[in-house]
């Protein structure tokens, strides 16, 4: 912790040095192209020489610089400078007078008339100002950020970003069209071409002006680079530099309920295992979960574009031919409209639901009391060795839920709780999924009403009168390496869809090295302090 405080803001400033830019040719011409021909000038903002190729990975890995011939303040340098006193922004845009006074070693405001103002003027005292400290810790920083760069705070040299990133493109109309920051490097050259090293060396008053415009244009090229990172629009933080996931899910951890009819029963949770809501795992698995449900139940309604769809009536429960307006087929039928059902899912006041297209019912299910289901399109469809008051209308969650079931405990994911705190921040587990907290077992009845095999067991049926999950839960003897908790821990679930992937899972499992450490030692233990709180809670020893 002190390492981090003793570093203020915990940055540093690149310093152009000679020896750095000896290998990079610098950025000297305003002209895109050469003369009336459509090459990139040699020595211009896109030349090929400089950054290579378009098209070449190397474009977008080349840096280039501007030498504007006069030092300016590193923009971080800049701002913490006029954060400290206004008057000091002032004196460098020629708005404000001052003199310099040796005893507070300090500037004070003055007037047109005995006072001095401009970059020149500031650059030549402000080393020696001693700055006033005060019980503002952010003030406290900017202060030791001053002092710790206050030799390296100029520079006369201005990085380029590589063109790769910032490259010209040709519209529709043969119009060129560049990214707005280059605006900013044909500013900076534009004004660095006015003057001369002669300039600083015999009177460094008269570009005062022009030093000012390099150094707003500087601020400006900050800023936008900065708001490219990490601000309003989050460019680069959210699409590169992230650690979201395509199709990951992140969501805050609870306990997990361990407990099983008997030891090895199907369909309980074992130490490979982690507990995740059903929402959250369809989303993990999107790609899968959207064939399963297009191309499961919805294939008997929708069996084309064209032709009526077989519904069931509200009132009869009868299946009937309806035609329906093609939006329908597109939103249950379509790759879009699947993606955009499990979307919907994650509104839990539709998940208890019936599903209604047009007015009828999109399907009924059987629920008999031998704890066996069958999704039907007819109530005429039940046997009469079966009740037809035990027919319900399809809800939203026994949709996806009936239609995803075989496959959804199939696909291993990477578990991971940031910051990385060590080897059991991350690592592999097979999902259980959970509907509601309180479920029940259903095995699914084939076209004969027979019950079918013990693969096609529901272990975990929704109940409609009770609450849905909507969390995670590792297993308990993985708590200890994730660092984690019940106090609000987040942690990532990132699903590995490829048969190597998870062959390689189940590889590693069937392996003592997924469970003894190099120490000879279990990797994991239910022996933690959370376990040990609960235990002491609920014994009171």
């Amino acid at each position: 912790m002190s390492d981090k405080i003793d570093i203020p803001f915990n940055i540093s400033l690149l310093v152009l040095s000679p020896d750095k830019l000896k290998f990079i040719k610098p950025i000297r011409s305003l002209d895109i192209v050469d003369g009336a021909g459509s090459n990139f000038n040699s020595d211009g903002l896109f030349s090929v020489e400089i950054f290579g190729k378009v098209g070449d990975n190397a474009r977008s890995k080349r840096f280039s610089y501007i030498d504007i011939k006069i030092p300016i303040f590193h923009p971080i340098i800049y701002k913490a400078l006029v954060s400290l006193k206004m008057l000091y922004g002032e004196i460098i845009s020629g708005s404000g007078y001052a003199v310099w006074n040796d005893e507070t070693k300090d500037f004070d405001r003055a007037n047109a008339l005995t006072g001095q103002t401009g970059f020149a003027f500031f650059i030549e005292y402000w080393k020696q100002i001693v700055f006033k400290e005060t019980n503002s810790a952010e003030r406290q920083q900017n202060i030791l950020m001053i002092e710790k760069y206050k030799n390296i705070a100029t520079t006369d040299k201005i990085i380029v970003m590589p063109a790769g990133l910032r490259d010209i493109e040709v519209d529709s109309n043969g119009r060129m069209q560049k990214d707005e920051i280059n605006d900013f490097y044909i500013r900076l050259l534009s004004i660095s071409n006015t003057l001369t090293a002669d300039n600083l060396k015999t009177n460094p008053e008269i570009v005062n002006v022009a030093r000012n415009n390099l150094q707003r244009t500087f601020n400006g090229l900050y800023d936008t680079i900065e708001s490219m990172l990490k601000g309003k629009k989050k460019l680069i933080m959210n699409r590169w530099a992230s650690r979201r996931i395509y199709n990951g899910t992140r969501n805050v951890i609870t306990s997990m309920d361990t407990s099983s009819p008997y030891l090895g029963a199907p369909g309980s949770i074992d130490v490979n295992s982690s507990l995740i809501g059903l929402y959250q795992l369809i989303k993990s698995i999107m790609p899968v979960a959207r064939y399963q449900i297009r191309n499961g139940f919805l294939m008997k309604v929708f069996t084309s574009v064209n032709t009526p769809v077989k519904l069931v009536d509200k009132q009869t429960s009868h299946m009937v031919s309806a035609t329906v307006d093609s939006k329908y087929f597109d939103y249950w039928m379509t790759d879009e409209g699947v993606e955009k059902i499990i979307t919907s899912f994650g509104d839990q006041d539709l998940r208890n639901k019936p599903l209604e297209v047009d007015g009828y019912y999109l399907g009924l299910i059987y629920k008999g009391p031998d704890h066996t289901f069958k999704i039907i399109q007819d109530i005429d469809d039940v046997p009469e060795n079966r009740s037809k008051t035990d027919v319900y209308p399809l809800t939203f969650c026994e949709l996806i839920y009936l239609s995803c079931y075989l496959v959804l405990n199939k696909f291993p994911a990477m578990l991971t709780r940031y910051p990385i705190a060590g080897v059991g921040s991350i690592y592999p587990c097979f999902p259980h999924v959970k509907t509601t907290i309180k479920s029940e077992q259903r095995r699914e009845l084939n076209d004969a009403w027979e019950p079918m095999d013990d693969k096609h067991i529901a272990f975990e049926f929704p109940l409609a009168n009770s609450p849905y999950v909507n969390t995670m839960s590792p297993h308990s003897s993985k708590l200890a390496g994730l660092v984690g908790d019940f106090d609000g821990d987040v942690c990532s679930w990132t699903a590995l869809y490829s048969d190597e992937s998870i062959n390689e899972i189940n590889d590693y499992f069937s392996k003592r090295k997924a469970y003894i450490g190099t120490n000879g030692k279990f990797t994991a233990s239910v022996n933690t302090s959370t376990v040990k709180l609960v235990l002491h809670n609920l014994t009171g020893d």
